[in-house]
């Protein structure tokens, strides 16, 4: 009996023993998977912001010439496609390039001093300062480059479309109000002559 109650006790220890060990383990486990997701989760990080500046760098690539460009095939590939048009040639004016708003860093100060003079007076003096910085890039190959908030593309001037079938009234309209409702222009804004 003595030698199995020592095989018991035995048993016992160990498991707790194990029990014990494997707390030990899991806990280093978890926290070797916290620290290693530190060091390579960054990586994906990196990696995306460096995309996301390419994208913008891309994006400020687009001059006003290449948007018109852009513009005037998508409006033709559009407008050859109305019931009795024909072939049709387009040509859209801008009213400016495009505007480019960078991020801005602003850091605002202020204080507040009141002083008492001799005779019961007092005096405040408020002083306020904003400094106002563009942005830049930073942790990456291009952080010389302004962090681009928004790009607003120039707005559309004016539309002139020369079209086969536009000696007919009816397709006149037609090429008039699809251009409109493509550009988001008024109808003053868009010429139509027959080819």
């Amino acid at each position: 009996m003595n030698l199995n109650a020592f095989k018991e006790k035995l048993y016992n220890m160990g498991t707790k023993r194990m029990v014990q060990n494997l707390v030990i383990i899991s806990l280093v486990a978890a926290i070797l998977v916290i620290v290693s997701s530190s060091f390579f989760g960054t990586g994906d990080k990196k990696r995306n912001s460096i995309e996301d500046k390419d994208i913008q760098l891309n994006r400020q690539s687009i001059s006003a010439a290449t948007y018109e460009e852009q513009l005037e095939t998508r409006l033709k590939g559009i407008l050859e496609q109305i019931s009795g048009v024909g072939k049709v040639s387009v040509m859209v004016t801008l009213k400016s390039s495009k505007e480019i708003v960078p991020a801005l860093n602003t850091v605002e100060s202020g204080s507040e001093t009141s002083e008492r003079d001799g005779d019961g007076g007092t005096r405040t003096i408020i002083q306020q300062s904003t400094d106002k910085r563009v942005a830049q890039g930073g942790g990456s190959i291009t952080s010389d480059q302004p962090l681009i908030v928004k790009e607003v593309m120039p707005e559309v001037m004016g539309v002139i479309v020369v079209a086969e079938g536009a000696q007919r009234p009816e397709v006149t309209e037609r090429l008039t109000d699809a251009v409109q409702t493509v550009l988001g222009i008024p109808a003053f804004r868009v010429k139509v002559y027959p080819m």
